[in-house]
């Protein structure tokens, strides 16, 4: 708890005494409003904003160590929590990353990509990743199984394609470089779906909407959501102008997180797949 009332106090810029002061308040039940009025001689007069944005981050995070210590319980309890994963989830500082750490140990629904491992394909994407001299048709036709739902070399391939686009997808440090990326450079687009325009008449001024995804104010994305979840609307995450043919800003990132390159290497192409449906597929 001292962490968490230094934290704060750090962040509001007051002495940690005034921030566990109005905790204990809090705590008892007391009300913004009733502190700010009556409580100054405790609180070192701490006002009614900084004690909103107090009560804020106390709850995000008390909220975030309840939820870090059912992480960690929870990847111990597979028997996969190394040091290095327990130090990077005990330095996580949002949510966000908290769950972007944890993603590859949260228990899902079976997905292409289990299903593949589960038949044994695992072998298969790590050699075509590892070494991208091999020629991915013919490693894998030593994977055929028709039994195991793997009947030909094409539905081997996807399944090891699964594989690393699962893996790709799951690596927080890439979560967290593509939202960065995202959130200054990508562009909110918004357009009416076709025949909608009538009963969706209220979300009229989203019809054909563009504007910087940093500059998006909560109250318009939330309506400019409404808007999708009504079928009204279609919404897009544009970066510059997207020529068809060329690698999405987005791909390139992907592939230079894990290395892979075109450089007229028998795998080469097949990776190149990989990055791109692990963009557009699991990422975007």
């Amino acid at each position: 708890m001292d962490s968490i009332n230094s934290r704060i106090a750090e962040e509001l810029g007051v002495r940690p005494q005034q921030v566990a002061a109005a905790v204990a308040l809090l705590d008892e039940g007391s009300t913004v409003p009733f502190i700010a009025r009556y409580r100054k001689e405790v609180t070192g007069s701490l006002d009614d904003t900084q004690l909103r944005n107090l009560e804020e981050r106390l709850r995000y995070l008390r909220e975030l160590e309840d939820r870090r210590g059912a992480i960690l319980s929870s990847i111990a309890e597979q028997g996969k929590l190394t040091a290095e994963l327990e130090r990077e989830i005990k330095l996580a500082d949002t949510k966000t990353r908290l769950e972007d750490l944890y993603l590859p140990y949260k228990q899902k629904r079976r997905t292409k990509g289990q299903i593949a491992l589960e038949a044994g394909l695992g072998e298969l994407a790590d050699a075509l990743f590892g070494n991208p001299e091999l020629a991915p048709e013919q490693e894998a036709e030593r994977f055929i199984d028709a039994d195991k739902g793997f009947a030909d070399v094409k539905a081997v391939l996807e399944g090891a394609k699964y594989i690393l686009m699962e893996r790709f997808a799951e690596d927080a440090d890439l979560l967290a470089k593509l939202r960065e990326f995202l959130k200054h450079n990508a562009t909110l687009a918004a357009r009416v779906v076709p025949g909608k325009e009538a009963e969706g008449a209220k979300f009229s001024d989203y019809f054909e909407h563009d504007e910087p995804f940093k500059a998006v104010p909560s109250h318009r994305a939330l309506a400019i959501f409404r808007g999708r979840n009504e079928g009204v609307l279609s919404i897009a995450l544009k970066v510059g102008d997207e020529v068809p043919g060329n690698l999405h800003p987005c791909e390139v990132m992907v592939a230079e997180r894990f290395g892979i390159a075109n450089r007229g290497r028998a795998a080469d192409k097949w990776l190149a797949e990989v990055v791109r449906w692990t963009w557009k597929v699991k990422l975007y």
